[in-house]
């Protein structure tokens, strides 16, 4: 039986009526009775607000007190502090009093049937009678009422006689107050909210409705409840916190929720808010409340007569900080008295590429977390510092980098938060390959609050859910697994992660790193140590980045020192990087040119300190990396003016039927439109892959013409019929261009009319000639005995042809001093003169210079940041000829890959070129995916020997990754990425 509640002082605030009975009684109707019952409302409800306290009708039912026997039931309506005289002979009595029963046939027909008491169990008010537009239903039970006869008044439970009672009716339903704040303008997002698993009723006479369904939901939208939703600027202490947009949500009225145990989450009533085109956070309704010998735990239900304040600020996952205002003096036990630990959640999920922010506060002088998680669900512990990322307070420390809890001894209060990141339990190569489905893991972590002596502790225990679906790696400046850049399209100003591992130091303490945005940047780029939010990064379906934005974190005193401009901390490196705000830059034609920045990254490890660049893009025009126009400093091209540089994409091409394709994607090849090829969506995507150019003089090879091969598909193995154009049988010197000055009929032209593929207003670049073989160096460079020969074995004297790179494309728009030649890994033996007498074993010699890293060309091997790569797990490629490399969307048509960085030193303007690898020649098997990126000029090379003496057409191509870029003449048949340039000037 619902318990008397000595609360509320209210009680018929205004009694109009409605009656459903036959007829209509008035205030003062005593009809012939010996006795009355004088009831009145003359105070309010705890409540300011008067829809609060609206009554509209009362109803008075009496039961005998010794049978149980209903001996008057009537309704009135009266009007405020109007005093109501129920008749009703002498006697003991138990009263109940119903205000604002639902005006529904089922609901009146059963109230208006009471025989006995026991009939008020069967009454149930269905959820529709909660509402805001209706008063709230109400009740008050008075027993063992001793009504006097003559009317002398009544004697309460054998209290005090009373000639007139003060009624304190208690509301069955529960009231909910929102205020959202967001970290961002959230206008154009913003929909509404939905309440999801609302209990189809309540019980007249129970005070749980366990037992009935919870199937009801209930949506507010700002288009059609706009009566509900207020914005509010943000208070000074809200601002103080990094909130610009609060909304104000008022007045929602829902049937009490109350149910054993209390903490049965699936009883739990959700609230989703609703944003559109991004993520729509979620939460339980749920109160910390006090259990077992004080200890905290979390208690899903809402019991009736009960106001909610619910503040949350925007995010994912969403957290609700609820402060409870009952509608009266009861506590329903919700503060835990004394001593207290409250936390934003208990129950937080995280991947290996976010993180769960969980704010706490206390009265107790110090909050700590435990050394030890436990995992799963029995009682096995690790140290929570190989799991999470740098809880633990050391020896003096008051906070850490992701830790904080300050503590005003004057007012006995406390707050603090903790960013909840994985660390060295994040899965290296070797776990992932014995974890190949990735592993999913529950730890208990434990915070504690404490006196300053460790006693008199109580604690709270997290559960972090984590998932893990992909690899990660230790910072090393050196193998290519660190993150060395990010790229922002020119309107973007979302997130990038950048995350690395830190191994620990010889000592056993966590490594230190440090981020500075480099001097002239620091009014355009912006840090944070708080990690993203975003639910499903870490999994193949992330959410965009632009729903993400990075603000410095609100708890770390140095960043808001240095305004997002520096950061620092201990362990895994990771922080999220973004720009201010769109790029407007505009260039002498009004067209948007990229911005660019850099940042210092320094990070200390058992056994080295390292500093680095990471260099940022914003934009995704074409533009230059190294400047038409300026003078080539050293080299074959010393002094001359770079005239050839030219504006590059930032993007490989794909065919347009692959685009955007998952790994459910089979087919193996599609065929390209001529200029017909598509970008990719982020500088890390592979693209496809294109042969140079197969026999368009054979029709046989039209099949071939532009064929656009799946950039990770198939796996080793045989070639399937008609796969590969690997015997094009090439019978004259392939030229891309229509004619030229050297014409002869060695040659067949019109190449690139047949198979250009860059889209209209671009083309893919030259590395010498595109009218006539370009041998851009001394040639030949074939010797033996200490002569030059031919490669038809005879003594010739090498000629250098270095100038032909005046019209390299690619040498000058990326070297800042072009080399001339090839890169031939050494010198590498070839057999000239086959099939005849003057048949020699020769050394094919290198042309160019040996690398010398950061000389003539500038560049970064590593991991990028592009908002895709960054974001998804990272697997094993499993589709390539050589070692074990790995790449996010793998065996899809959207695999991306680590890469290289090309930059300008003086400028900082930076390209990306994926490790995409190549296919072989002979049967197109995928080789160096994730290793070496391999470009296609519009150039051709002179014929080339190999070691068993045949002689082979060769193409200018641009090998950039791992090991030493460079240039080399190869075979036509192998596939190769594209890179196109911006159309300036006609080829030559």
């Amino acid at each position: 039986m619902i318990k008397k509640i000595h609360i509320l002082g209210i009680i018929l605030a205004s009694v109009l009526l409605v009656s459903c009975i036959e007829e209509r009684l008035s205030a003062d109707d005593t009809e012939s009775a010996s006795a009355y019952l004088q009831v009145r409302g003359n105070s309010l409800l705890s409540s300011t607000d008067p829809l609060d306290n609206e009554i509209k009708n009362l109803r008075i039912l009496a039961f005998k007190k010794s049978t149980g026997q209903c001996v008057s039931n009537k309704l009135y309506s009266a009007e405020l502090n109007d005093v109501i005289n129920h008749p009703i002979d002498e006697g003991v009595y138990d009263f109940v009093f119903l205000a604002n029963e639902p005006n529904l046939v089922s609901i009146l027909d059963g109230l208006n049937g009471i025989n006995d008491y026991a009939d008020l169990g069967n009454i149930t008010y269905p959820e529709q009678a909660f509402r805001s537009d209706v008063p709230v239903p109400m009740f008050q039970e008075l027993k063992n009422v001793e009504v006097l006869p003559n009317r002398g008044g009544a004697r309460v439970d054998g209290g005090e006689i009373q000639s007139l009672i003060e009624l304190q009716l208690e509301r069955l339903g529960t009231r909910v107050d929102i205020v959202l704040e967001g970290e961002e303008d959230l206008t154009d997002y913003f929909k509404g909210i939905t309440f999801y698993n609302l209990p189809e009723g309540i019980t007249l006479m129970s005070a749980s409705n366990a037992s009935l369904g919870r199937s009801k939901n209930r949506s507010f939208t700002l288009t059609d409840d706009a009566g509900y939703f207020t914005s509010v600027s943000p208070s000074l202490e809200q601002q103080s916190r990094g909130i610009v947009w609060v909304k104000k949500i008022t007045r929602f009225i829902l049937p009490f929720s109350n149910f054993s145990p209390e903490d049965d989450d699936s009883k739990a009533i959700t609230l989703k808010v609703d944003m559109e085109n991004r993520y729509s956070p979620s939460c339980h309704l749920k109160i910390q409340t006090k259990g077992v010998a004080g200890a905290s735990k979390d208690n899903y239900t809402l019991p009736y007569n009960s106001a909610l304040l619910l503040t949350g600020t925007i995010k994912a996952p969403l957290n609700l900080n609820i402060q409870v205002t009952p509608w009266g003096e009861e506590q329903h036990d919700w503060q835990v008295q004394n001593r207290y630990l409250n936390v934003s959640d208990i129950n937080v999920n995280i991947t290996d590429y976010n993180g769960a922010r969980i704010t706490f506060s206390s009265n107790m002088p110090v909050v700590k977390v435990l050394p030890n998680v436990i995992v799963g669900s029995g009682s096995q512990t690790m140290e929570t510092g190989k799991v999470f990322n740098d809880l633990v307070l050391g020896t003096g420390e008051t906070s850490t980098s992701r830790f904080a809890y300050t503590y005003d001894a004057v007012s006995g209060k406390g707050s603090g938060y903790m960013d909840i990141l994985l660390d060295e339990y994040n899965m290296d190569m070797a776990t992932f390959q014995t974890n190949p489905n990735g592993r999913s893991t529950v730890f208990r972590l434990v915070l504690s609050a404490e006196d300053e002596n460790g006693g008199n502790s109580l604690q709270r225990e997290i559960t972090v859910n984590t998932s893990q679906n992909g690899i990660h790696f230790a910072a090393n400046p050196w193998d290519g697994y660190t993150y060395i850049g990010a790229f922002f399209r020119e309107n973007e100003t979302g997130e990038r992660i950048i995350s690395m591992q830190l191994p620990k130091r010889t000592d056993g303490a966590l490594g230190f790193w440090n981020v500075k945005v480099d001097n002239s940047y620091k009014g355009q780029v912006i840090l944070s140590t708080t990690p993203s939010f975003d639910p499903y990064a870490g999994t193949d379906n992330p959410g965009r980045p632009e729903l993400y934005p990075v603000r410095p974190n609100e708890y770390k005193t140095e960043e808001l020192v240095s305004d997002g401009t520096e950061i620092k901390g201990k362990g895994r490196i990771y922080f999220r990087v973004a720009w201010r705000e769109a790029n407007n830059n505009s260039g002498n034609t009004g067209e948007k040119t990229p911005k660019y920045a850099t940042l210092t990254v320094t990070y200390a490890t058992a056994n080295w300190e390292v500093s680095y660049k990471l260099y940022l893009r914003q934009g995704e025009a074409d533009d230059y990396i190294m400047n038409k126009g300026t003078s080539i400093a050293s080299g074959p091209l010393s002094g001359v003016q770079r005239s050839y540089a030219r504006k590059v994409s930032p993007f490989n091409l794909i065919d347009p039927k692959m685009k955007n394709k998952d790994q459910n994607y089979v087919e193996l090849y599609e065929q390209t439109d001529k200029k017909g090829a598509e970008f990719v969506d982020y500088p890390t995507q592979a693209g496809t892959f294109y042969q140079w150019g197969v026999n368009k003089a054979d029709n046989t090879f039209l099949a071939y013409f532009r064929r656009a091969y799946h950039p990770a598909q198939p796996f080793n193995g045989t070639s399937p019929t008609g796969y590969w154009a690997s015997d094009q049988a090439i019978n004259k010197i392939p030229i891309w261009a229509s004619s030229g000055a050297g014409a002869t009929t060695d040659y067949e032209y019109g190449y690139g009319n047949e198979f250009e593929i860059c889209p209209p207003g671009y083309h893919r670049p030259t590395d010498g000639y595109t009218n006539q073989i370009s041998y851009n160096g001394p040639y030949p460079n074939y010797k033996w005995n200490g002569v030059y020969v031919d490669i038809d074995g005879n003594q010739v004297s090498q000629t250098n042809s270095s100038g032909n790179i005046a019209f390299s494309e690619w040498r000058q728009s990326l070297w800042k001093n072009p080399w001339q030649g090839e890169t031939v890994p050494g010198n590498e033996q070839v057999k000239v003169g086959a099939g005849t007498s003057l048949v020699k074993t020769a050394v094919r010699e290198r042309t160019s210079p040996a690398y010398q890293a950061n000389t003539d060309i500038f560049l970064l091997f590593g991991l990028y940041a592009d908002g895709y790569f960054d974001r998804r797990p990272k697997k094993i490629q499993s589709s390539t000829t050589s070692s074990v490399q790995v790449g996010v969307s793998v065996n899809s048509p959207s695999v991306a890959y680590r890469g290289t960085i090309v930059y300008n030193p003086e400028t900082n303007a930076s390209v990306f070129f994926p490790a995409s690898g190549r296919r072989k020649n002979t049967a197109g098997q995928l080789e160096y995916a994730g290793e070496a990126a391999y470009y296609w000029s519009s150039s051709t090379a002179p014929k080339t020997p190999t070691w068993d003496g045949i002689i082979v057409r060769s193409v200018w191509a641009v090998e950039i990754g791992s090991w030493n870029p460079g240039h080399l003449h190869t075979l036509p048949e192998f596939g190769h990425s594209i890179r196109c340039v911006k159309d300036e000037i006609s080829s030559n």
